[in-house]
């Protein structure tokens, strides 16, 4: 028979508990023994619901209707408690602090699976845990990811680092992340079960095929000069020297301080790209918000990763245009085709 909501979770129940595990999971006294009784469903994130809906919109919806159900049987399946709210902050994904069994910390992730996401466990399984966190756990039918906690798991982007000044901390944190992606780039091994990650040729065939027939309003945002430079770029980073497991993602709210670890690398978004991919995709967020721009940051970012400078300037200067395709905002495009016209000069 199915489990149903109102039905009690069969969690087996260990000593020890703290009163706040208690009230988590949901244990009642019955005849002088701890029962367990379905928690509540946590809240969804506020970003959570409105980036799904307004990205994905009925299927968002749908999305979102079953998300309840689909968390009360990965927890039965998985035997697990829930150990706290979800976490916010995301924008593609239902994500919330569990504990097995054994009372070991765990994080359950719950995606709207898409093209850029699905093959997140496939990377988590690759990587091993070796500068990422370890994938216990994964569901094929709903892209759902049982892994390991970071603890502390507080976010590169804001930590402090005493005796550094503005500056100098952020030179830190870009040799902190530029190490670990170059630690996490690796060849790509198929598995049964697990997602092929995207190829990021498909990234250079949609950008040219988009940017060859471009309207009125791309040509506004982006400028004639930079589109024709765009499908030059394209054309140059066609055949990489060298294809392994990317990541899109990369920025430092995604690298977490933990125990196990200094830092670890959290929600990857992999692609089939060179290494040179990771360092355009981390350029470009670090001349678009950090401190430090320019020649000197190109430099950094290349020689951090062990990638070819100017591939990783191109692959930045084209996510650049794809991010000014898509800016609407008069402060916005002006803020970011300063940032590009800045790594364009380098």
């Amino acid at each position: 028979m199915p489990w149903r909501p109102s039905q009690p979770e069969p969690d087996t129940v260990r000593s020890g508990l703290t009163a706040r595990h208690k009230r988590i999971c949901g244990l009642r006294r019955r005849n002088g023994v701890l029962d367990t009784v379905p928690m509540r469903f946590g809240v969804v994130p506020s970003s959570v619901r409105r980036d799904v809906l307004n990205w994905h919109g009925a299927a968002g919806q749908a999305w979102l209707d079953a998300l309840p159900k689909t968390v009360w049987s990965l927890k039965r399946a998985w035997s697990l408690r829930i150990d706290g709210p979800p976490y916010d902050g995301g924008s593609h994904s239902y994500v919330v602090p569990v504990l097995h069994d054994d009372g070991t910390p765990a994080v359950l992730k719950v995606i709207y699976r898409d093209d850029e996401n699905a093959a997140e466990p496939t990377a988590l399984r690759q990587y091993r845990g070796e500068g990422a966190v370890r994938l216990h756990d994964y569901d094929p039918e709903t892209g759902a990811m049982l892994m390991e906690r970071a603890v502390p798991g507080n976010r590169l982007k804001s930590t402090r680092f005493f005796g550094h000044k503005t500056p100098a901390a952020a030179w830190r944190r870009i040799g902190i992340a530029t190490g670990l992606y170059r630690r996490l780039w690796r060849p790509y091994e198929p598995e049964a079960g697990y997602p092929e990650p995207p190829a990021a040729t498909g990234l250079l065939d949609t950008w040219r095929a988009e940017y060859a027939d471009a309207g009125p309003d791309l040509r506004y945002r982006v400028g004639d000069e930079r589109l024709r430079d765009a499908l030059a770029l394209c054309d140059a980073l066609a055949d990489p020297p060298e294809l392994g497991i990317a990541n899109r993602d990369t920025h430092l709210g995604n690298i977490v301080s933990a125990e196990r670890e200094p830092w670890l690398v959290i929600d990857p978004k992999p692609y089939l790209a060179e290494r040179a991919f990771d360092g355009g995709y981390f350029l470009f967020m670090q001349q678009l918000h950090g401190p430090h721009s320019g020649a000197e940051l190109l430099r950094a970012v290349a020689e951090g990763l062990g990638a070819d400078t100017e591939r990783v300037r191109a692959w930045a200067l084209l996510r650049f245009t794809d991010h000014l395709a898509e800016t609407a905002d008069e402060r916005d495009l002006e803020t970011a085709s300063k940032a590009m016209r800045e790594l364009e000069d380098a």
